[in-house]
C-alpha cells in the first residue's frame, strides 16, 4: 500500500494480525477495526484500537484486505498519514504507530502529543470550498431526483494529483438507495476528479 498524506496505512504484518484477531475472536465475523485516540497518556493522547460491528454515521472507511478500518471524522487530523505496523520480539508483541502528526511521543510508543498545522487546516478549507463549488454544479441534477449531497470531510493532499480525499453523505432520495454508489462514481466522483485533479478518493459516509 502506498502511504499518502491523507490515508492510514496498515503494513502487511498489521493487516495479517487483524485478520488473525478477527478469525480467533468469537462473534467478530465481519467486524471492522476502529482506530482512534483518547485524551491522556504521558504525551497527551493515546491510541485506541477496537473491533466493532458497524461504522458510525461520521466514520471514514478505509477498506483493507478482508476488513475495513474506521476513523471518526473528528480524529482524522490527528491520524492522517499514520502507519500502523505489528511487531513481535522475544519479550513483547503489539501494534506500533508512526504518526507524522506527532510533535512528541513517549517511550511506550502508544502515547503522543499533537502538532499544530495551520497550513494543513487552511489547505483543507480551500479544497473544501472548491469541492462545494463543483457540487453546486451537480446539485440541481441530484435535487431533480429528490436527493442531495453533504460534505462530511475534505482532506487536502498537498496539491499532488490524486492525493486528496473527499467524503460525502448522500441524502434525500439518494441516501441509502440502490443506485447510491452509481450516483457517486458515475456523477459526483467523475466531475470532482475532472475539476480538481488533486482528488484521488471520493467515498460515501453512511
Amino acid at each position: 500500500m502506498t502511504a499518502t498524506a491523507t490515508a492510514i496505512e496498515l503494513t502487511d504484518r498489521a493487516r495479517a494480525q487483524v485478520r488473525r484477531l478477527l478469525g480467533s475472536t468469537p462473534g467478530t465475523a465481519g467486524f471492522a477495526l476502529r482506530i482512534g485516540v483518547d485524551p491522556g497518556g504521558c504525551s497527551g493522547y493515546t491510541y485506541n484500537l477496537s473491533l466493532v460491528p458497524d461504522a458510525d454515521a461520521d466514520d471514514i472507511v478505509y477498506p483493507q484486505d478482508g476488513f475495513d478500518v474506521l476513523v471518526h471524522t473528528s480524529m482524522v487530523d490527528l491520524l492522517r498519514g499514520m502507519r500502523v505496523d505489528y511487531a513481535e520480539t522475544l519479550t513483547s508483541s503489539g501494534f506500533t504507530f508512526t504518526n507524522p502528526n506527532a510533535k512528541s511521543s513517549c517511550g511506550c510508543g502508544s502515547s503522543f502529543g499533537a502538532s499544530d498545522s495551520p497550513q494543513r487546516t487552511e489547505a483543507d478549507a480551500k479544497l473544501r470550498a472548491q469541492v462545494e463549488d463543483v457540487l453546486g454544479e451537480i446539485r440541481p441534477f441530484l435535487r431533480g431526483d429528490g436527493g442531495d449531497a453533504e460534505i462530511v470531510a475534505v482532506l487536502a493532499g498537498g496539491g499532488e494529483p490524486g492525493s486528496a480525499e473527499v467524503h460525502l453523505r448522500l441524502t434525500g432520495a439518494c441516501g441509502g438507495c440502490s443506485s447510491a454508489n452509481a450516483t457517486l462514481t458515475g456523477v459526483i466522483e467523475t466531475r470532482l476528479k475532472e475539476a480538481l485533479p488533486e482528488i484521488g478518493r471520493v467515498a460515501l459516509v453512511s
